[in-house]
């Protein structure tokens, strides 16, 4: 199995970074996983010229690596950062670009892979972030995978020394919130490659088209 993880941070050394290891630590040997740090691609801003509803878009940058990447992976998460109640603005370029210059013309070749999403953010908003991510998923007919819960970080995983409202957030609440996320993390993962491995040999069977 190979996973493909989209990583939104554009900090080398920040919480999104420590995730990207506890993935590795988790999964261990049972997938391949590759991370694409977006933030070290070129990705253009939608030109929204409409040529994308018969060809896939005309822009010159590094989106048609990573819609190759996504698709010769067997699953995908999706690693959003918050910024101003959202996602960042590269991760939103990134969804808008992936999902009408390519995935729409190509007839949705993401359809039936498994999916999940891990949200990164300092404070509030993380579930709207989620929630958006989760439509996507669903826009392109993939398979959620999840725990239950949704797996966010909230400025937890030790903090930057010189972040000190984080630091003094280090209590028990923030405690015991980053062992829920780790936690979620873990089934999330043991769940999308579980799902993953079912389809592969077909435990899951297509129903008959209705007649």
């Amino acid at each position: 199995m190979k996973i493909c993880i989209l990583v939104g941070s554009n900090r080398r050394n920040g919480i999104s970074r420590q995730v990207c290891g506890l993935i590795k630590q988790y999964i261990n040997c049972r997938a391949i996983v590759s991370f694409i740090f977006l933030a070290e691609k070129r990705i253009e801003l939608c030109d929204a010229d409409n040529n994308c509803s018969n060809k896939k878009c005309s822009l010159n940058d590094d989106m048609e690596y990573i819609i190759k990447q996504m698709i010769e992976a067997d699953g995908i998460i999706y690693m959003p950062v918050m910024h101003a109640y959202g996602t960042n603005s590269c991760f939103k370029a990134f969804l808008e670009r992936s999902g009408y210059g390519y995935f729409r013309t190509m007839g949705r070749p993401l359809k039936d892979k498994v999916a999940s999403v891990i949200v990164i953010g300092r404070r509030y908003g993380h579930t709207a972030v989620y929630s958006q991510i989760v439509l996507n998923i669903m826009l392109n007919k993939m398979i959620l995978a999840g725990s239950g819960f949704p797996v966010l970080f909230m400025g937890m995983l030790g903090q930057a020394s010189e972040d000190i409202e984080a630091l003094e957030a280090l209590e028990a609440l923030e405690a015991l919130e980053a062992l829920e996320a780790l936690e979620a993390l873990e089934e999330t993962l043991n769940r999308m490659i579980s799902i993953s491995y079912r389809l592969r040999v077909g435990l899951f069977m297509e129903a008959p088209a209705y007649a």
